[in-house]
């Protein structure tokens, strides 16, 4: 059944993890309190099931009693006593369908809260995955603002000893120390934008995280090999978790209209005792009482109650299907967005690696004409700008392109502790290897 696989994917063990992000990720599943509280609603609706099936089966009641007892009688003395007796019931139904769709609806109830906390499960791996990502890409931005401040400060340093030589002007010193004015003031907000990734992290995690992972831009990434947009949006329509939760809805729509219309059938059941009774102190001598009974009770009149019940069910069914088709064709919607923003991620970060590569030797070949005399120095803080900026955006896509991917696996209820461990392989051999 596929509640019990999304359940089983859900609690599968992780094995041993390769890097951070792994660990992340299982840190913050068991750090969460809302998922955990998730998991507590899985066993509450879990014992709906035996609930509605002990209302079928019979029952056995047993009690005891002491009753004091005074007759009067004209003319007579008056007779106090004292009397002892205990008895046992026994019912049992033996028709009674709303009972029984209470039984299938126990049921849905069950699949509900797995269901729930299948789609609460990935909603906390993929939010964890998505905090670890900003952390690094924030990691990494402090980086390449340390280089544009040491490249910038170079700079500076270079347009001062130049103005002492004669060979730049005051102009130039101004426009150096303005870029680096702004590169120190870039590098505080790197600082800050980290700290803040780190803590958002931390708070999911509940412990500090060390990153030894980042993305080098030239390593091509081959488990992101999308299926066509045909087979990811079909997957959506049945298989997303807002789907399946609202086919469970019609479901249950369905049975609540049944369990209205079972309020005007007939209700069978049998019952029997058994009541024994202790002699009364002299009075009178022990009795016992034995009764079964077979009734069938059904509605004659009812105001119009069950007439007004059942309208009102069948208004729920039909509101439970119109949500279920917004739902698919939400989750349709949205598997077409991460698609396509997957795919755009993918050729922004190619066509950003030549941008890079461009401004590098562009920046390089600046810096000659610097020196020979054919380039200013605003020239110079130009092409270490559109570097600086360029090698940002590259890495923004990069970043982009792991969220896409990870957004358009679990918007077809298929993001498992699987996909993140490729991803974390992946980025700690590129750790490795830089």
């Amino acid at each position: 059944m596929r509640f019990a696989f999304l359940i089983w994917m859900a609690l599968a063990p992780s094995i041993a993890c390769s890097g951070e992000l792994l660990a992340v990720v299982n840190d913050a599943i068991a750090h969460d309190a809302e998922l955990s509280a998730a998991n507590s609603e899985i066993r509450i609706e879990r014992e709906e099931v035996p609930i509605a099936r002990a209302a079928l089966l019979p029952r056995l009641d047993g009690g005891w009693g002491r009753a004091y007892n005074q007759i009067k009688t004209e003319n007579q003395p008056a007779t106090r006593y004292w009397q002892n007796g205990w008895m046992v019931t026994l019912t049992q139904p033996v028709f009674d369908w709303e009972r029984w769709v209470e039984l299938r609806q126990a049921s849905v109830a069950g699949a509900r809260a797995e269901l729930e906390y299948a789609s609460a499960w990935q909603a906390l791996v993929l939010r964890s995955a998505n905090a670890y990502f900003d952390l690094l890409a924030a990691t990494q931005e402090l980086h390449r603002a340390n280089d544009y401040l040491r490249a910038v400060s170079e700079q500076h340093a270079l347009t001062q000893r130049l103005q002492a030589g004669g060979e730049a002007t005051v102009i130039d010193v101004q426009e150096a120390l303005s870029r680096l004015s702004e590169a120190q003031l870039r590098r505080q907000d790197a600082m800050r934008a980290q700290e803040t990734r780190r803590r958002a992290l931390e708070t999911l995690t509940g412990r500090p995280v060390k990153l030894e992972a980042s993305i080098s831009p030239n390593r091509t990434r081959p488990w992101l090999k999308a299926k066509s947009l045909v087979e990811w949006v079909r997957q959506a329509e049945t298989h997303s978790f807002p789907v399946q939760l609202g086919q469970l809805e019609v479901r249950n729509a369905g049975a609540a209209t049944e369990k209205a219309r079972a309020q005007r059938y007939p209700v069978v059941s049998f019952s029997a005792s058994h009541a024994p009774s202790g002699a009364a102190s002299g009075y009178s001598d022990p009795t016992t009482t034995n009764t079964a009974m077979l009734t069938i009770s059904a509605p004659l009149f009812t105001g119009g109650g069950n007439r007004a019940r059942m309208r009102q069910a069948m208004a729920g069914e039909e509101k439970a299907e119109n949500l279920l088709l917004a739902a698919t064709r939400k989750s349709a919607a949205d598997a077409r967005e991460w698609f396509e923003r997957l795919d755009w991620a993918r050729a922004r970060s190619h066509s950003l690696r030549e941008i890079v590569r461009l401004n590098e030797s562009s920046l390089q070949a600046t810096r000659l004409g610097y020196q020979a005399g054919s380039r200013t120095n605003l020239d110079v803080l130009r092409a270490q700008e559109l570097l600086f900026t360029s090698r940002g955006e590259q890495a923004k896509a990069q970043y982009e392109m792991l969220t896409a991917f990870l957004a358009l696996k679990a918007e077809v209820a298929s993001l498992s502790l699987g996909d993140i461990q490729t991803i974390d392989a992946w980025l700690s051999s590129d750790a490795s290897e830089s």
